[in-house]
């Protein structure tokens, strides 16, 4: 495998070894056993990785965040020449030593105390991102189907809907909320390192590496980590789930998966089979992160596997459960508090005589809720009222992300209800100063699809002929979500097929990197050009290229032959502005040369393309022109 896998030549040929592997993996799983697969540093420190892991990175805000060493991702690596950068990266696959981890805190939701973040050097998050890249379809194969937390394709929405239907199918509402004393501060790293060589990641070079990045120290606390896994860091989801994983193979080998002599062709015919048995104990384990519910049918039994839980996470994992947090709830009476939602079954018309009731958390609820009114109030500190409108869509964007995550609970509507009179009559003040007023939502001229089904009136101000409204709380319906199927993944073609079909989201076309010529990765792989010609450049016109379908942009000409000229439009922006996507350009050569020459005869081309070619002509001005081939 490792002779396999020892050169990428473009992303396309990444994305295939990547389904490669978690094919491999999947394979392995299916027939009881586990993958072992080497050769992995080689994929990962292959050009087309560290680019596409560099992509990944910059798109994130975390990116502008520096390190202990200050560096930051535009000025000192996308402002860098290419081979500096691609030599850089892969010099550390060959002696990695980390630098420190700078430590930095923030609010919990709703919670006095703060959440530690680990936030590594510029240069080790792109190692990390390397690594989860190749690392991610390998684990993601071997995966517990019902564990929703940091990994693709997946959210929190599916977990609660996992626990809905358990409810519903079983009739069992005995149920155990499993909180683990700091997860992530306590994974002990000789037990991970050796999760994930039983996983398949055969390769000791990475596990050296691993080892390495868990061990960095931390500024003013410590100079080696003796344990647990950063919060922040690109790669402590992935081994978080893949040391939680242990948890889950445990006990859903006590049931749901639990080995029988008999292969049944339905899940839920093993299950009957099952119950049958009285010395079993039903358990189904539904996990997002270090958040679980284990869902059984009596409070005997929830007891007895919170003990065996606590039993087997201190002796198998070093970590332990929270006793305060921990707690065993009877779901016809109390509700249970998972993933941000409430949750319990009232009596009604079902085949198990109860219904689901969920709402938001009420107590996280009202936290988001004063921060939304804080910032509402601060909106008549600027003076222009276009700053007013921008802070006005910048709020409206936070209470339908709100909206969007409590979408899924039945009593959506009636808990917003509570707290959205608070927020018109916060925003109505704020926007006294401007002459705002109360207008019917569906008169308002912005957040269209959601005020058109409106006629209630929410605080607004005029901008020429239009309003703009700050948008109620109470503007949102219940949204009935499915279960996870299970087939739907990003590695492989029916997987991503499933997901565009629930989402309408393509996935990003791989970089177009075999149609750039040899010519142009010789000047710049050797700095024969100047420094507007660095590795942004270089990433981004492969980009551009997708964004243009691969057409030229004046005369809509394929590009898939010859030379690809990349214009800048703008030659005037400064460096860290004129390499992005939006300023360039995918050309033919003959359309180059008559835009770079303002002079040349275009009396003879058809009319579209004539005004394109004027277009650029203008955006260009008398700016000296290069040529970016």
């Amino acid at each position: 495998m490792a002779q396999k896998f020892d050169y990428l030549k473009s992303e396309t040929r990444l994305r295939k070894t990547l389904d490669e592997l978690y094919n491999t993996s999947k394979l392995a799983k299916l027939e009881g056993k586990r993958p072992s697969i080497r050769g992995l540093v080689e994929i990962m420190a292959s050009e087309t990785t560290i680019v596409t892991a560099i992509h990944n990175i910059k798109s994130n805000k975390g990116s502008k965040t520096p390190g202990i060493d200050s560096k930051t991702m535009q000025k000192d690596y996308l402002e860098k020449p290419y081979e500096w950068v691609i030599e850089d990266i892969q010099s550390a696959f060959i002696r990695f030593i980390p630098q420190k981890i700078r430590r930095e805190y923030i609010d919990k939701p709703g919670k006095a105390e703060k959440r530690p973040l680990g936030i590594p050097s510029i240069r080790d998050r792109i190692v990390q991102e390397c690594i989860r890249i190749v690392l991610e379809p390998i684990l993601e194969a071997q995966f517990f189907n019902h564990s929703y937390g940091f990994r693709p394709m997946r959210d929190a929405q599916m977990a609660t809907q996992r626990l809905t239907d358990l409810v519903h199918k079983t009739g069992y509402y005995w149920v155990v909320e499993g909180d683990i004393c700091k997860c992530f501060e306590k994974i002990n790293h000789g037990i991970l390192l050796k999760r994930l060589y039983h996983m398949g990641i055969k390769d000791r070079r990475i596990l050296q590496i691993i080892k390495a990045m868990l061990k960095a120290g931390i500024v003013g606390e410590c100079e080696i980590n003796k344990d647990g896994t950063q919060q922040g860091s690109i790669i402590s989801p992935l081994l978080a789930n893949a040391y939680l994983d242990m948890l889950d193979e445990w006990l859903s080998k006590q049931w749901e998966n639990k080995s029988t002599n008999f292969n049944y062709s339905i899940q839920w015919g093993k299950m009957s089979a099952l119950r049958k048995r009285s010395n079993l104990i039903p358990a189904y384990l539904v996990r997002y992160a270090d958040d679980f519910c284990v869902i059984t049918d009596s409070r005997e039994h929830a007891n007895f596997l919170k003990g065996k839980i606590q039993e087997f996470l201190y002796n198998d994992m070093k970590l332990s459960l929270s006793n305060e947090k921990t707690l065993i709830t009877d779901i016809r009476k109390n509700y249970i508090h998972f993933l941000g939602c409430e949750y319990k079954v009232v009596k009604g018309r079902a085949k198990k005589g109860y219904i689901t009731r969920t709402m938001p958390d009420r107590i996280r609820l009202k936290s988001k809720v004063d921060s939304i009114c804080e910032e509402i109030k601060n909106i008549h500190i600027h003076s222009s009222r276009e700053q007013v409108i921008h802070n006005i869509n910048l709020t409206n964007s936070k209470i339908r992300g709100l909206i969007n995550y409590y979408s899924n609970c039945s009593w959506v509507n009636v808990v917003m209800q509570k707290f959205a009179h608070r927020v018109a009559i916060v925003a109505s003040q704020s926007l006294r100063k401007y002459k705002g007023s109360w207008i019917p939502a569906n008169e308002t001229q912005n957040l269209n699809n959601v005020h058109m089904d409106y006629s209630q009136k929410i605080p607004a101000i005029k901008y020429g002929d239009i309003y703009i409204g700050v948008t109620n709380l109470a503007f949102c319906k219940w949204k009935r979500i499915f279960q996870k199927n299970q087939n739907e993944n990003p590695f492989t073609e029916e997987g991503r097929q499933i997901y565009f079909k629930r989402t309408k989201k393509k996935r990003r076309d791989a970089r177009l990197e075999e149609i750039l010529t040899e010519k142009t990765s010789m000047l710049i792989g050797n700095g024969m050009t100047d420094k507007n010609y660095n590795f942004e450049y270089y990433m981004n016109r492969a980009y551009a290229l997708n964004r243009d379908k691969v057409k030229c942009r004046c005369c809509g000409r394929w590009l898939y032959t010859g030379i690809l000229y990349t214009h800048r439009i703008n030659q005037q922006l400064p460096i860290n502005k004129i390499n992005k996507v939006s300023n360039l350009a995918s050309m033919d050569k003959d359309c180059f040369e008559l835009v770079k020459n303002a002079t040349a005869n275009i009396g003879h081309l058809e009319t579209e393309i004539r005004k394109k070619i004027e277009s650029f002509r203008k955006r260009l001005g008398n700016s000296h022109v290069k040529t970016a081939v």
